[in-house]
């Protein structure tokens, strides 16, 4: 083989090495890529989760806590009826003590 062709085939041999290494790092960055990108999606996906859990938890403390308020009001009132029940009695219990007392005058 001639010097010429042995430089032929030596150049020819060094673009196609250069040509494979390039396609072999741009599968790594490809690759390392695909890796990112999933773990940014699962890393995204975690935090929708989380941030609807909170939510969730948001909601349930609010509807307890409307609850509580709603049994609060029902116990005022019914204390508040009672408490009106007792002294309607006292009032009468009184008023017939003093009738008693007076013989009605």
């Amino acid at each position: 083989m001639s010097n010429m062709g042995q430089s032929f085939q030596a150049g020819k041999a060094q673009a196609q090495g250069e040509c494979q290494a390039e396609r072999a790092a741009q599968c790594v960055r490809d690759g390392a890529g695909a890796t990112a990108c999933a773990v940014t999606d699962t890393a995204g996906a975690a935090a929708d989760s989380a941030q609807l859990q909170e939510h969730r938890a948001a909601g349930t403390v609010q509807q307890v806590a409307q609850t509580a308020a709603g049994a609060a009001a029902a116990v005022k009132d019914t204390v508040a009826g009672a408490a009106a029940a007792v002294k309607d009695t006292v009032a009468g219990a009184a008023a017939g003590a003093n009738d008693a007392v007076t013989g009605g005058h």
